[in-house]
């Protein structure tokens, strides 16, 4: 087709996420300049954009569900932009000061382990402390759709036993976000049959569409029901699924 195509595997990895091959489609950098330049390279066909959707903050969203996290959840029902908050406090920076660098390095803070954001969210230490219990007693975890992700190793001594504690810990968050969005993934054709649209990919919390021009507006409001709303009926989240969308000729753009 003269077009790039990747392949999916389902079992490509233990929390259930896809795995992209030949070549790894997810794996295309975007948070460096040169990054976004190699993203400038997918373009969409002749009289089409790309429309990209993605889950604003979807694994805090559910940490907030699993862990039942009231102050949490009580700061994305106010729309609080959470990164920005733990930012804030770990920085010192006012959050009318915030700027996109500090966030994200707040953003791969929140997924470390710091002590103040426990004192924040007690909960959230329950939460690690139940997790692994569980896991060793029964050697899995699951996700909040029942699907069981196996922790073998989480009985090990030395250095793996925590590597296993933090996987079995992440495990029903991404493995959640991963279910939610195949959910969504599956619903998909029924939802855009009619407009002029297609899916091409899914990288981890985002599906990447092509789109005749003009039809963007529809594609989007059809294509955020479904995925905000692709919990439903099985799981009634505590918290609502928002979804983020952007448009261009090009991936970077969107």
């Amino acid at each position: 087709t003269g077009r790039v195509h990747t392949s999916y595997s389902i079992t490509g990895a233990s929390t259930g996420r896809l795995a992209s091959t030949d070549p790894n489609l997810q794996n295309i950098p975007i948070r460096s300049e040169e990054g976004r330049r190699i993203r400038e390279a997918f373009v969409a066909e002749e009289g089409k954009v790309l429309v990209a959707l993605d889950y604003s903050q979807i694994e805090l969203r559910l940490l907030a569900h699993i862990a039942d996290l009231p102050a949490l959840k009580q700061a994305f029902a106010d729309g609080q932009d959470i990164h920005a908050m733990t930012a804030s406090e770990m920085f010192d920076v006012p959050l009318d000061e915030m700027t996109p660098e500090i966030r994200r390095q707040a953003k791969a803070i929140n997924f470390g382990v710091i002590d103040r954001y426990f004192e924040r969210f007690p909960g959230i230490r329950t939460y690690m402390d139940d997790t692994k219990a569980f896991a060793k007693e029964h050697g899995y975890v699951q996700t909040l759709f029942g699907r069981k992700i196996h922790t073998p190793e989480i009985a090990s001594k030395g250095p793996r036993a925590g590597f296993a504690a933090r996987a079995a810990i992440n495990a029903p968050i991404q493995g959640t976000a991963a279910d939610v969005i195949r959910r969504a993934m599956i619903r998909m054709p029924d939802a855009i049959e009619g407009l002029p649209a297609k899916m091409l990919l899914q990288v981890h919390d985002e599906l990447l569409f092509e789109v005749e021009k003009g039809a963007e507006d529809d594609l989007i409001k059809a294509a955020r029901n479904v995925m905000e709303n692709a919990a439903d009926p099985v799981v009634k989240l505590d918290v609502k699924l928002t979804v983020d969308a952007g448009t261009g000729a090009n991936w970077a753009q969107a």
